[in-house]
Formats: C-alpha cells, structure tokens, sequence
C-alpha cells in the first residue's frame, strides 16, 4: 500500500509537467487524478466481486451474471472505452478527444434515484479538448503536455489495492493545501482553502455530535466539513455519523470539494450556487424557507462589495465613470434588495459589505439549539456608530446599520437583553488567511446559551506578539498556539476544566507534530533520492575506471585522476544538505513539543493570576457590553498593551556606579600607557 507522503509527493509532480502550461492548473490535476481513481477502483472492485462469486458459487460467472456485477453493483459506473486504459493507449492527436469524452461519457451514466447526474460538472468540469484560444487550431492544452500527465499518473495504481480511501483523501487535502501555499498572495487560494489551524479551532470548540447536521455555506474545498467528518470518526467509529452540507459559488471550486469529498468516501450534499442571492438548502415544505442544520462553520468572502449584485457604475457629470484608488469602479446602490426568505431580522447590511449578509444567512441557517463558528474579518466587531444626540454629539445622528444588527446579536432583535447569541471571540493576527492580509476573528454563535453565559461574552486576544510564527507571506499558528486558544475557549477561565483539556489536547497534538516530521522527512528524502543516486552512481563510474586501470597495472590519465574529486564533492554538498533539512526539520518538531509543555505552565499560571488573565481574555457581561456602546472591539475588554520591562532601580544604579568605575580604571591604563609610549619615543631621540 503506498503511503500518504509518498502519494502526495508523487501527485504534486504532476504540477511540475502543468505548470505555467494552463490557468487555473490545479483543477486539471485533480480532475485528472479523479478520473483514474475511479477507473483503477472500479476495475479492482470488480475483479474482487469476480473472485467473491467464483468462492461462493465454485464457478465462473456467466456473460449475464458479469453483466449484473459490472452495472448493477457500486458506486459508480464507467461505461466501456471511457477507462484510464482508453485513455492512455489513445494515439497522442486523440488523446485530448478521448479523455473529453470519457468524462462526459461518465458523467452523463452516473445517474441517481432521483434523477440526479451526480458526477456533472464534477468529473468533467476541465473541457480537455478546448481549442487554443490563440486561433492557431491547436489545443489549450497540448497534446505532448497531457501525453506527459497521463504517463506520469500511470505508474500509481489508486485502487483501494494501493490506495486506501483515507489515504487518497489525505493525499488530495495535501495537493489543494499545496496549491494554496503557492499562491499566498492570491485571491483564488482564499477561495477554497481555509488554514487547518484555525479549521481545528472551531470544530473542536462546537464539538459536531453523533447524527448532527453540519453545513458551511461557502465551503471551498470543504476543510470545515472534512475536518468535522474526522472528528466524529475518532469520537464517534465513523465520519458518517455526521451529516454534511455545503454550497460553493465558484464552479470550479465546488467540484474540487465534491471530489474531495468522494475521495475521502463521505456523503455530502455538496450545491452550487450564491448563497445569499440563490440559497439551495431549504425546507422541503417550504421553499420561501432556509433549512436549519445543528451546526455551521464558514469562512465567508471577507467584506464582500455589491453581495446583492444591485450596484452600478457611478458615473459624474459628463457620463464619465467614477473610480477608486485602486482603478474598481464605484458603485451606487439605487435598486432596493428583497430578500425572499427572511434571514435579514437583524437589519439590511450595506451593500457595499457583505459581511452581516453572510452572518444573518448563517444564523437564520441554525435551529433553534444551533452552534456557529465564524471567521469573519475584525471590521464586523466594531463598524458602526450608535446614535447620537445634538446634547451628546453636537448633532443629531441615525444609528449605522452594521450598529443596528451586532446590537441586536448581543440583546435581541428587539434590544430586550434576554437574546444574546454570541458565545465568544477570539482575535487573530493578521496575515493568517489565504488571500487577504485583512485581520480575522473568530465569532462563535450559540442560539441555545446554558444559563450562567447568557448575559456574557469570552473574549480572547489571540493576536499577541509571540502567538503565532511570522513567516515572509503568511503568520502561521503553531500547536502550542492552538493548544493556548482551544484551553481559553475551553475553560472559560476554569482552571480545572483547562488542565483535563490540557491532557487530552496535548496526547492529540504530539501525534500531529509527529505525523507532520514524519512527512516532511519523507519530502526531503524524496527531493534528494534521485539526485544522490545519479551523484552516486556517477562516482561508482569514475572510481571503477581508476580500479580497472590499476587491475590492468595502467597508468591512469590526469583527467580520470580528478574525474572523482569533483564528483565526491558535490556528493558530500547534497549529503549534507540532506542531512541539514533533516536536522532541522527534528529540530523544528522538538521544538515544538517543548513549547507545548511551556504554554502548558503558561497557561496554569495565568489562571491563578487575577492580573495575568487580564492580559489573555475577558469575560464581558451585558452592562461591559452596554457600557462600550456594544463596540466589541478587544482592547475595550482585554489588556493588548504589551508590558514594559521592570527595571530594578537599586540594581540598575549600582550597575551604573560599576560601569563609571570600570571606566575610570580604563582612563588610567589608557594615561600609563600613553606615557610610557612617550618615554620610549623620548629615548629612542636622544
């Protein structure tokens, strides 16, 4: 059975061959790598059902008992000349022809009971036989370069023979988290890929229970549902003891998280679509009606401008269109958005943010003992004013709507104080997410509060200067940084409660560290292998021409003399850079369990301290909250201000009065010397 590293590795090359070939190159991998997974299983399931009916029936099956056995059994149908083998056998001017074909022919004979082409648009969402859009007659993609993929891909067999389910899903989440990385900076990496960390943190707070309905509604590549499918397989036996439900507006984007979802052998309801303007989860006896789930987890599109899609170019004078600094049109909003089912309660968000667009969709997406976790940028905890009268303000001032809509979160949408659904808040550093430097915070949302919370709010500041790893593109957090946040939220100040979350979290994070080093070691063996070999064998040569001269009792020439040195040296050069990564690679995993084991004390600390919790959260109540103007920006309940260093003045004098001392001594060293330095000039004159 082939390993995850070993898998991941391999795909990713296929990126290598693509690269800078195609836009978008990510999908072609992944639809490619689908396709053979279904036609490597699909063979090997039937070979296993051939060798099942021959053992319990002690004989062959016939011509229609094969038939039964290859279209009435699986998952998936595949109908005949659409197999990888077609494909791969397929002449190199035919090959972009046939693999199109294949895929639409699969698509259209996956059908389910209801009618439903399942695999449309998933499997065929890359048209492979797309003219060139240079008019040359060619193809988008040439020949030579899927010719190259398929030769490439060929060599791995992605049955369930040699690649397990969670195997291969492992190995899919590791491609997309790779194509993220590769584009930091990008806005399609914030599209469809949320950092694992902070996935961690929110399905371990909302804890998904067995048979829980679970739905993001801009769920990527579904990190959130897979994440939670995991967690209920290692709580629960199975990941199918959650439900999971999602829609994604981007096509190519929802059919990535299909396939990652078929790959790692989990049913979920995956739609397509815009969420706010064209919702598909919806109550089958109602369809003005969202659907309610048990729980949500997104990370919607951060400060989305025009989410009603009601905006249009404003324009001056002259007819002229009106830009903003950075060349985007400026909008202005004359058509009034209706939105048919409801979920604005709260108030209508502008529509040049969509953020409380989003949040209002996920809470009316909740039942009524629903939990959310929300990343949502920091703006969402502070925008908008309250009102403001001529005695308070100077002028008389309308409450912004954004003010409106957080208040009615925190006392109701009648502001009677006995609906606060906001749980917690954790804030994040910025430059955490794909795509966007904007800072993020976490918003949990709990319809159902137990009584003693009802009227508060945890607040963590995870922004802290040294809770999170500053890298060049993207901070990053670390487990001992998860392992802070999780006991925060966890605890609610409860020291007891923090050291059993402590234990428990601590087993699960060593492993991680070490699954982690793990693969990463076996990158770094994988990316020196082939080279060393060649550097090897290439030394191998030249020490035999030297051993055979010296057999033969020949002198050996003054090039085959040095051919060795210069080859040992490059040798010895990668040897030791592979023995560098890998020393820092253990140096990095050792690292990181000692810091886990140092923010365990940390934290243990911190709770006995009165004045160190000040410092790493805050409990606010509802007078905290009204007294702030329902303003839920941190640094109005927790202490961000980083402390100077005490100084100890008695000791910091007496260092002084040292150094004035150490300086009067140099003085007099510096005088004798100078005047024995005259004497010997004074002498040598004479």
């Amino acid at each position: 059975m082939i390993t995850k590293q070993a898998l991941g590795s391999t795909l990713f090359g296929m990126a290598d061959i693509l690269r800078d070939k195609v836009e978008d190159y990510k999908s072609y991998i992944l639809s490619l790598l689908f396709f053979k997974r279904l036609s490597d299983n699909y063979l090997w399931e039937i070979d296993q059902r051939k060798i099942t009916f021959h053992n319990e029936n002690l004989r062959d099956s016939s011509l229609r008992e094969l038939y039964v056995i290859r279209n009435m059994m699986g998952d998936f149908k595949i109908p005949e000349g659409c197999f990888w083998s077609d494909v791969r056998d397929a002449s190199i001017d035919k090959k972009n022809e046939v693999l199109n074909k294949a895929v639409n022919d699969i698509a259209d004979a996956n059908v389910d009971k209801d009618g439903r082409y399942f695999l449309k648009g998933i499997i065929n969402t890359v048209r492979w036989n797309e003219p060139s859009p240079d008019g040359s007659g060619g193809k988008k993609l040439s020949p030579d370069v899927l010719s190259a993929l398929i030769s490439y891909l060929d060599a791995v067999d992605l049955s369930n023979k040699n690649a397990s389910v969670d195997v291969l899903g492992d190995a899919y989440e590791y491609l997309i988290k790779r194509f993220a990385d590769e584009n930091k900076g990008g806005t399609t990496a914030g599209q469809f890929y949320t950092p694992q960390e902070v996935v961690d943190i929110i399905v371990r707070y909302l804890k998904p229970q067995q048979g829980d309905t679970l739905y993001d509604p801009t769920c990527g590549s579904g990190g959130f549902l897979l994440n939670s499918a995991k967690y209920a397989k290692a709580h629960y036996g199975t990941q199918k003891s959650v439900r999971l439900f999602g829609q994604e507006a981007v096509w190519n984007t929802w059919a990535i998280c299909n396939i990652n979802m078929i790959l790692h052998g989990l049913d979920a309801r995956i739609e397509q679509g815009d969420t706010i303007l064209e919702p598909k989860f919806k109550e089958e006896d109602n369809e003005l009606m969202i659907r309610t789930f048990d729980k949500v987890m997104a990370n919607f599109p951060f400060s989305q401008d025009n989410w009603a899609k009601n905006g249009v170019p404003k324009k001056d004078k002259s007819g002229k269109a009106v830009n903003k600094k950075d060349g985007s049109p400026q909008l202005e909003y004359k058509a009034v958005f209706s939105d048919n089912y409801n979920r604005f309660v709260y108030g209508m968000p502008p529509y040049s943010n969509g953020d409380f667009a989003f949040l209002q969709h996920i809470i009316a997406s909740l039942d009524d003992t629903g939990k959310a976790g929300v990343v949502c940028p920091q703006g969402v905890l502070f925008r908008g004013q309250p009102e403001k009268t001529e005695e308070e303000d100077g002028q008389k001032r309308k409450a912004d709507d954004e003010y409106l809509i957080r208040r009615g979160l925190l006392q109701g949408i009648n502001f009677d104080g006995d609906k606060n659904i906001i749980d917690a808040i954790v804030v994040l550093p910025g430059n955490l997410f794909y795509g966007t430097t904007i800072p993020g915070a976490i918003l949990f949302i709990n319809k159902n509060k137990p009584e003693e919370r009802k009227d508060k709010v945890l607040m963590v500041y995870a922004a802290k200067q040294g809770w999170y790893r500053e890298e060049p593109n993207m901070n990053v957090l670390e487990p001992h940084d998860i392992l802070r946040i999780s006991t925060i939220l966890e605890s609610w100040g409860d020291i007891d409660v923090a050291q059993t979350w402590i234990a428990e979290q601590k087993i699960r994070l060593r492993q991680n560290i070490q699954e982690d080093l793990d693969f990463e070691l076996s990158e770094i063996e994988a990316d020196f292998a082939e080279i060393i070999s060649k550097q090897t064998a290439k030394l191998a040569k030249a020490k035999a021409i030297l051993e055979d001269k010296k057999s033969q009792n020949k002198k050996p020439t003054a090039s085959e003399l040095k051919a060795a040195e210069p080859v040992q040296k490059a040798l010895d050069k990668l040897l030791a850079d592979k023995q560098a990564k890998t020393d820092a690679a253990n140096d990095k995993a050792e690292k990181q369990r000692i810091a886990i084991d140092d923010v365990e004390t940390e934290l243990l600390q911190m709770l006995a301290d009165p004045e160190l919790r000040k410092r790493y959260f805050a409990i606010a109540t509802m007078d905290d909250l009204e007294e702030n103007e329902f303003n839920l920006n941190i640094p109005r309940y927790v202490d961000t201000f980083e402390p100077e260093e005490q100084i100890d003045l008695k000791q910091a004098i007496l260092d002084f009065q040292n150094a004035i001392k150490e300086e009067s001594k140099l003085d007099k060293s510096l005088e004798e010397l100078l005047k024995t330095i005259d004497n010997e000039q004074f002498t040598m004159n004479k």
